[in-house]
């Protein structure tokens, strides 16, 4: 029962769990990679910079810059070829990392690895079972919890976002029936001011 339990555990970690492991040639002098963060998440990212033919060396010309979804800047270093940036969320919304280098035969040459991990990835569950003293199962019971809660979360932010774009369409469509119904009022009065302008013109002509 206690094996069952453990593989249980395992596979709801492994399709809970937030990690983004992100592999790419920059081909730009400036590259940026976006996330959505809910409010109140913790992030943490470790990225290198190396030379895409040969793993072994790393490019320590790469400036580094993390924002907000206000442009607020959140981390920045420069001429770094690996390091970790960390954050807690003050505010949902899009949160990017932008990685440049000085020139475009740097760029070519540059390949980026960022571990981009948020919320009960990202927690030093080592540090917590130390501090509250908790065994193995325990730990993992509360990185289930954790990971259930961002899901109710994030169901809850889909859930706003979804009423949000109802709301949007809804509005359109009544703008849209408006506009349908002033056209169609438009085009009557512009026939019958037709219909009025020929009879009299034709009345004037004496042609009827």
């Amino acid at each position: 029962m206690r094996g069952k339990l453990w593989v249980a555990l395992l596979c709801c970690s492994l399709l809970c769990y937030p990690i983004h492991a992100l592999e790419f040639e920059m081909q730009d002098k400036t590259k940026c990679i976006y996330e959505e963060v809910n409010a109140n998440v913790l992030v943490v990212a470790d990225y290198k910079a190396f030379n895409k033919d040969r793993v072994e060396q790393l490019v320590e010309i790469v400036n580094v810059k993390v924002e907000g979804p206000h442009s607020g800047v959140l981390y920045e270093k420069k001429d770094v070829s690996e390091g970790q940036f960390a954050f807690t969320a003050k505010i949902g919304g899009e949160y990017k990392a932008c990685f440049s280098v000085r020139d475009m035969s740097i760029a070519q040459a540059t390949k980026l690895r960022v571990d981009w991990k948020t919320g009960v990835a990202a927690t030093d569950w080592s540090a917590v079972a130390k501090k509250e003293h908790l065994d193995q199962l325990s730990v993992e019971l509360r990185k289930l919890e954790d990971s259930i809660r961002e899901v109710y979360t994030d169901m809850l932010m889909l859930q706003q976002r979804e009423q949000e774009m109802r709301d949007i369409s809804e509005i359109t469509n009544t703008r849209v029936a408006f506009y349908s119904l002033g056209s169609l009022l438009v085009c009557i009065a512009s026939g019958v001011w037709q219909l009025w302008y020929l009879r009299k013109f034709f009345q004037r002509k004496k042609l009827l």
